[in-house]
Order: C-alpha cells, then sequence, then structure tokens
C-alpha cells in the first residue's frame, strides 16, 4: 500500500507541475481538439488564427461555443483543470480505482458526481481504444455474472492477439452480445479484428458461426496455445467481484469491459504521458456524421443560450 501511494504522489506531482493553472490546461488542449485552428460547432467555419481559450465566438455566424461543446466534458461547469486531472489519475491508475476515491481527488461534495464522471471516463476508453486486434487472434465467447448478488448474466465475445514469439500479451478488445449468432458475430469481428488476420477458437458454437463469415482465417486452437480468452472473462469477472462488490449490473457492463480491455492495451503504449493523451482522443471524439465530420449540435442556438 506505501507503494501505491508513492506511486500516486509521484503521478499527482508530475500532474500539478504540467497543469499549474487553468490557462495551462488550455493551452494544452485547444491544439489536441483543433490542431487547425478552432472549427464552430454550427456552421463549420474554421478559425486558425484565434488564441486559445476556453469560450469561443464564431465571427461568421455569431454563435458561440466552447473547448468542451460537443465533448464527454459538455455541461460540466468545474474547471477545466478538474477535468485533467480525473483523465490523468484515472489513466495512470488501475482497474481497483472507485467513485470514492475520485470524489475525494476533486474534494467533490457529490458522490454521484464522481460516479457520473468515471463513467464517461469509462465511455471515453472505448472510444480511445479502436485499434483492431489482427495477426493471430484468438475468439472466445463466455458468460460473466457482473455481481453475484443478482441473477444477471452476460455473454462476453472477446478477441485476444496470440504473439508467443514476442513474449508480449498483446491487444485484446471483448464486447458485451445478446444474443450470440452470425450478425452479432460479424459486427464483432468487424469492429475489433483486422480483416485477414487467422482465427482460433476452441469454442464449438463460434466456430461454427466463424465458417459462415468471409474475411477472415479459421483455425482450432492448438493444444500447445493457452488459451487466453476464458481467462481474461475470469479475470475481469474477479475485478468486478472484488472492486465493485456487486455494483456493476448488465445495463452499464460494457462500460467496465471499456476500462479492462483499455488498461490491459495501455502496456503497448510508451508510456503514461502516451496513455494520458490517447484517453483525451475519446474524451474528444465526435461521432461522425454524413460527410464524414463531427456533428453538430441539433438546431442554431442563440449565443445566450450557449452552455459550455
Amino acid at each position: 500500500m506505501h507503494h501505491t501511494d508513492n506511486a500516486e504522489e509521484t503521478l499527482l506531482a508530475t500532474f500539478h507541475r504540467w497543469f499549474p493553472t487553468e490557462e495551462a490546461c488550455i493551452d494544452y488542449l485547444f491544439p489536441l481538439r483543433w490542431p487547425h485552428g478552432f472549427v464552430c460547432p454550427f456552421c463549420r467555419t474554421r478559425h486558425p488564427h484565434l488564441a486559445p481559450q476556453r469560450y469561443l465566438t464564431c465571427t461568421v455566424c455569431g454563435n458561440r461555443g466552447s473547448l468542451t461543446t460537443g465533448t464527454l466534458m459538455h455541461g460540466v461547469k468545474r474547471p477545466l483543470r478538474d477535468w485533467l486531472l480525473a483523465i490523468w489519475w484515472f489513466s495512470g491508475a488501475g482497474f481497483d480505482t472507485s467513485a470514492k476515491q475520485l470524489q475525494r481527488l476533486l474534494d467533490a461534495s457529490c458522490y454521484q458526481t464522481a460516479w457520473t464522471w468515471l463513467q464517461k471516463l469509462r465511455q471515453a476508453m472505448g472510444a480511445a481504444d479502436t485499434a483492431r486486434c489482427r495477426g493471430v487472434v484468438e475468439i472466445g465467447g463466455h458468460t460473466v455474472t457482473p455481481a453475484r448478488e443478482r441473477r444477471e448474466r452476460a455473454l462476453v465475445l472477446t478477441a485476444a492477439e496470440i504473439v508467443p514469439d514476442l513474449g508480449i500479451a498483446g491487444r485484446i478488445r471483448m464486447a458485451h452480445v445478446e444474443p450470440l449468432n452470425g450478425q452479432t458475430l460479424h459486427r464483432f469481428l468487424e469492429q475489433t479484428v483486422a480483416e485477414g488476420s487467422c482465427l482460433l477458437t476452441a469454442d464449438d458454437t463460434v466456430r461454427r458461426l466463424l465458417g459462415d463469415l468471409p474475411g477472415w482465417f479459421v483455425a482450432p486452437l492448438q493444444a500447445d496455445l493457452a488459451a487466453r480468452t476464458e481467462p481474461l472473462c475470469r479475470g475481469f469477472e474477479a475485478c468486478l467481484h472484488s472492486v465493485h462488490r456487486g455494483g456493476v449490473t448488465v445495463k452499464h457492463l460494457q462500460l467496465y469491459l471499456n476500462e479492462f480491455c483499455f488498461r490491459n492495451n495501455a502496456g503497448l503504449l510508451a508510456d503514461h504521458p502516451t496513455v494520458f493523451r490517447t484517453l483525451l482522443t475519446g474524451i474528444f471524439h465526435e461521432p461522425a456524421g454524413p460527410a464524414g465530420q463531427g456533428s453538430a449540435p441539433a438546431g442554431r442556438r442563440r449565443a445566450s443560450r450557449w452552455q459550455p
């Protein structure tokens, strides 16, 4: 525990050195959100010469927006520095983090606020961690019980890279699916495994469904390769039971799968600042519109009605 406390102290000391003020946070976030200048979320006009600032007015359409408009930080009144502190801490922590810890970190009066922030961060992890598994990939479907106290059970599909020659675990992707059929399996593979990869499975049902899908090579899992998908699901389930103690429902299961995969795959990144910046891409993620660009908020609001 003492070692963990020292690691967290070092983590937070680095944050305070990097981001001593609200202005430093804005200067850091602005070019990440708009590498080529502020883009109005309403008329999509680019303003390459506007200086970094949290609140901005489009000189073309007159609408006002902010650095957080259209992001997972939208509508939150607390300083951006609090958001960055939460993201920095969460990206450098382990799966055993809790809303109580974040509440203490932010000195927040409301537990629900901290819990909501963590759910947003887990959502951001899913948006940021989109690289697909490739090469030799094991596929498995396993049932998970999020809480022993309830009878809820969920089927989780898992894709896990097998990289024995490099001595590393490889990338993993996991998704809650219901029901398991050719359509849900195909959608999962399209999102998580690069086409042309070799798929291995010890699951007869999954192997039968894979036989009808083009785009991937399918082979049985060899006896000399240790199965990864089953231990991953059991490890995930054990984390839910030990950390969240029955507090996770099937409704929110995918958010915790996002976190579990992100933390595993973060081990493939260079260092914590890289993990932090990767998570920020998920915070800033905007669903693609018809033209493949970020979707503008519905409707046009007057300048006096904008929200940060």
